[in-house]
């Protein structure tokens, strides 16, 4: 009898998905010929809150889930009340909105779709799904490879200082900053012991201090997310988490201005309510989408033709196994884009594989995500992938606004060969040891 009326709440909420995702198509093809941008805005607003609903068994994915909404949040003052959310101004045209907004629709309704219904019904914790392994050899090893790595952040302070600063710090810094995020991992299971675990925190402590002084926000944020995911979910309830990452927001914006500014006093805290009441609002989600904005522009203008988005695709491609730096300018869009206009940096994972692949590419990244979540939590097996979500669920604020070839597709590859890497020697060990006893 119980197996018949959740066989039946299962077939109910997935006829509701299909309902709601049929619905955004729908609207979607009309908004092609119809000014249908509140809908549009609207639907992907529901279509989102779904999202979290449907992930609210995995801590981590809510706060992702919450992530993804805010970029759609912040298109309400702008659909609603006419506020200016950009600084640039040629492809600021709400056609081209619109248009983005029903390609983010495309990617939400997708991942919605494909997310399996009552996933993770025994709320298992990702942190538990991999297993530890005990070498203080291989854990040292990797201590002293993050140590390394923290010490080879670059740059000057940036309080007291101004914008330029930052600039210079960004020039001077490589990429091992975020390098740190693999190593990390990996040590966290190659150690049982709780106070060498605990450990780890000393670095984070350290890193986010590096890394704010820096004026590299996203870096921190990714730092706090990740050392949430690997040492506190499930530890609180969802509310206070939410509360906690409320307050997280605040401190990430009080970095942005550091940044900005080189220092924070309430005046700069309140310019901020200034311009809203103004009707205008420029932050990191605008910028981010006005980015995606000019892809589509450019693909408008013929720009990005075709055989340059074919181009472009097979860079993406290559970029999985190599840094950005080996990859030629045209498959980094916010670069290649920043030779024709001006923007803000960034652009929606929907808007990358957009360009990329068509209509085809949000549906294609919406179906991967979920089937990597419903795979990850289908069982408490603990299996070697499954250090692969670990990084997926921290580095969001980098793959799914700024860059998915680097920091979703080329940094879940490095983690898992660097992981089975360590994996053979801690047994080639182990080997060496039982042949000698």
């Amino acid at each position: 009898m119980f197996k018949t009326g959740e066989a039946l709440y299962v077939k109910k909420h997935f006829l509701l998905k299909v309902l709601l995702v049929s619905l955004n198509v729908f609207l979607i093809i009309l908004g092609g010929f119809f000014d249908l941008g509140k809908g549009l805005l609207i639907m992907a607003i529901v279509t989102n809150v779904f999202v979290i609903w449907e992930m609210r068994r995995i801590q981590p994915a809510v706060l992702m889930g919450v992530f993804f909404l805010s970029y759609v949040m912040y298109l309400i003052p702008y659909y609603f009340n006419d506020y200016i959310i950009s600084a640039h101004v040629k492809y600021y045209k709400r056609e081209l909105y619109d248009q983005v907004l029903g390609i983010h629709l495309l990617f939400l309704s997708s991942f919605l779709l494909f997310l399996k219904i009552k996933i993770n019904v025994n709320y298992l914790k990702i942190k538990d799904l991999i297993k530890p392994r005990n070498n203080v050899v291989v854990f040292s090893f990797l201590y002293l490879i993050l140590l390394a790595i923290i010490f080879s952040i670059k740059g000057s302070s940036v309080l007291g200082g101004s914008y330029s600063t930052y600039i210079d710090n960004l020039e001077q810094q490589g990429g091992s900053v975020e390098y740190f995020y693999i190593f990390f991992t990996i040590a966290f299971f190659f150690t049982t012991n709780t106070t060498l675990r605990y450990s780890l925190l000393f670095l984070v402590i350290y890193y986010c201090f590096i890394t704010i002084t820096r004026g590299y926000r996203i870096q921190f944020v990714q730092m706090i997310i990740l050392a949430f995911v690997l040492f506190f979910d499930g530890k609180f309830k969802t509310i206070y988490m939410m509360i906690m990452a409320f307050f997280g927001f605040i401190v990430s914006e009080i970095v942005g201005l550091l940044k900005m500014m080189g220092s924070v006093s309430f005046d700069d805290m309140m310019t901020l309510f200034d311009k809203a009441d103004k009707g205008i609002i420029i932050n990191n989600q605008t910028d981010v989408f006005y980015s995606s904005v000019v892809f589509l522009g450019l693909i408008k203008d013929g720009v990005f033709s075709l055989g340059l988005r074919l181009w472009s695709a097979l860079g993406f491609v290559w970029n999985w196994f190599v840094p950005s730096s080996f990859v030629w300018k045209e498959a980094r869009l916010p670069l290649f884009a920043l030779d024709h206009t001006t923007l803000g940096g960034g652009g929606l994972i929907s808007a990358y594989f957009y360009v990329w692949f068509g209509y085809l590419g949000p549906i294609l990244i919406g179906l991967g995500l979920a089937s990597l979540f419903n795979k990850t939590y289908a069982s408490a097996d603990q299996k070697t992938f499954k250090i692969v979500p670990i990084l997926v669920l921290s580095l969001y604020p980098r793959w799914f606004a700024y860059d998915p070839g680097n920091f979703l597709m080329r940094f879940s590859i490095y983690v898992f060969i660097i992981y089975m890497g360590f994996i053979f020697i801690h047994n080639y060990m182990k080997t060496l040891e039982k042949q000698m006893t």
